[in-house]
């Protein structure tokens, strides 16, 4: 499949949760023979720490503002069999338009920071990257959380179809590490201990 997504980041892990998530995710859907385009605005606090940069079967494509790439974006959401908007992408009022009007294939918002969405709603207060509609118009909303928060998104946002997608890592980079010996105690243990232990 093709799947474009509008993130906030997949090169810089700096001061976010967001990237180890993607670059996990995105790296698997290549493994797959997926192919995903990730479309990040250019931002200086990510440009001076980025710490991914490329990979085979995702096309990373930065760019200044939202006209400027308006034209490659649209094409790439047209041609797309996915296309995903998440949660604090700088530009997921526009992308969230034109993914609504334009897309062909499954329409998708991805909510990383659920929590922070209600949270925000139920004070009164507005959430950046959810526009006037809420989330009715997406053929899915994938959550951060489940349980009662999937409830919420529908009653609150008018999310039709709701599913969890928790946090993850990419296990080619975060792996268990093997377990370690037990260690018998190298120190001499005093007789009235011996006796205490003895009894258990």
């Amino acid at each position: 499949m093709k799947i474009v997504i509008f993130g906030l980041t997949i090169t810089s892990s700096w001061g976010n949760g967001h990237a180890t998530l993607w670059r996990g995710l995105c790296k698997a859907l290549a493994r797959h023979g997926h192919d995903v385009t990730f479309f990040e605005r250019d931002v200086s606090y990510y440009a001076g720490a980025r710490d991914f940069h490329e990979h085979p079967g995702i096309r990373i494509m930065l760019f200044p503002d939202w006209d400027s790439v308006r034209p490659v974006a649209l094409r790439a959401v047209l041609d797309a069999d996915v296309a995903i908007v998440t949660s604090y992408c700088a530009d997921a009022i526009d992308a969230t338009a034109m993914v609504l009007n334009e897309a062909r294939g499954l329409r998708v918002f991805y909510d990383l920071d659920t929590p922070v969405t209600l949270w925000r709603l139920r004070h009164g207060l507005s959430v950046a990257y959810v526009g006037e509609g809420g989330l009715a118009g997406f053929d899915l909303v994938l959550s951060f959380t489940g349980g009662a928060t999937l409830v919420a998104l529908k009653t609150l946002l008018g999310a039709r179809c709701t599913a969890p997608l928790y946090g993850h890592v990419d296990p080619m980079c975060m792996r268990r590490p093997p377990p370690s010996r037990t260690i018998a105690p190298t120190f001499p243990i005093s007789e009235p201990m011996r006796r205490i232990g003895s009894r258990f």
